[in-house]
């Protein structure tokens, strides 16, 4: 985990494991006792129809649709691709949902933990630069038709999407009054203006070493780091953060991006896009206001939005 929260008791606390990763989740005076049930299986739920590793769920099924065909997928996966396609449209490409293939070339075929991988014969799979998206989202009846090539990696913004929406259940549903979502590093927290959870980065050598704290009542954090999820291709070091235009692990001299922005969302697209974006063009993509940016050679940058 590289954002870390302040431990607290075991009341109203939930831990999960899912996603490849630690969830933390924390409330205050929750009205809905279910909460724990609730939350956990929507967190399973993503992990299992999200899941690019998987051949029996809903992502599978859309990923191989030909063109003309379409399916009703649920309202979760249909919002979340609208969602993502926005940023890429955004972003003019640099984020994109649509590098299965690249992913998999670069040796990135099954979860972690794994440290090396075989060099592929074939060459790199051209990527999706369409203005349009692959696939028509058709509103009236909840369906995605596909209308050209392209297959989907949700990854992290699946993982935020999973993180946003569990906290905005408990806030909204739930009614508790404070309370923190945390996926591995992907963190929402509010608060009725009482409570201030402590958010610690942890340093990108060294897990259990931090370099910062931040308090923050309402708002979300999202960590990438392009050292956690990385392997060796042949003789090639490669990691998980590929650039959308290009479809090639970025090239920076940054290490690990940490953005604090109003929403999970956000924070997860503009913390990849610090790897390929100078920070004074990152403000204008996403709505966010601190970064902290750790260099190849340890130096720490730190960025409020006046300041970019």
């Amino acid at each position: 985990m590289i954002a870390k929260q302040e431990d607290h008791s075991l009341e109203d606390t939930l831990h999960l494991n899912a996603m490849n990763t630690s969830f933390y989740i924390r409330v205050k005076d929750c009205q809905r006792k279910e909460w724990k049930n609730v939350i956990s299986a929507w967190i399973l739920y993503v992990e299992k129809e999200w899941s690019r590793f998987r051949t029996d769920n809903e992502l599978y099924r859309l990923n191989e649709l030909k063109a003309g065909e379409q399916m009703i997928v649920t309202s979760p996966l249909f919002d979340v691709l609208q969602k993502a396609e926005a940023y890429r449209q955004n972003t003019n490409g640099l984020f994109s949902p649509y590098l299965l293939p690249q992913m998999q070339f670069h040796g990135y075929e099954q979860t972690f933990p794994f440290t090396a991988t075989i060099q592929q014969e074939h060459s790199l799979p051209c990527i999706f630069n369409d203005i349009n998206a692959p696939f028509e989202f058709l509103q009236n009846t909840g369906s995605v038709k596909r209308t050209a090539a392209g297959k989907i990696d949700l990854g992290g913004i699946g993982k935020g999407y999973a993180v946003q929406s569990a906290a905005r259940w408990l806030k909204e549903i739930g009614q508790a009054r404070a309370g923190i979502v945390d996926g591995g590093g992907d963190i929402t927290v509010w608060s009725d203006g009482e409570e201030k959870w402590k958010i610690g980065v942890a340093h990108p050598f060294k897990k259990e070493q931090e370099i910062a704290q931040f308090r923050l009542k309402n708002g979300s954090v999202a960590t990438s780091n392009t050292i956690y999820r990385s392997w060796l291709q042949g003789n090639e070091q490669k990691h998980h953060i590929l650039n959308g235009r290009t479809g090639l692990p970025v090239e920076s001299p940054i290490i690990q991006a940490t953005v604090f922005s109003e929403n999970c969302l956000d924070a997860e697209v503009a913390a990849k896009l610090c790897f390929m974006v100078n920070p004074f063009e990152w403000k204008k993509i996403t709505n966010t206001y601190k970064l902290l940016l750790v260099d190849q050679d340890g130096k720490i940058t730190s960025f409020k939005r006046n300041e970019v």
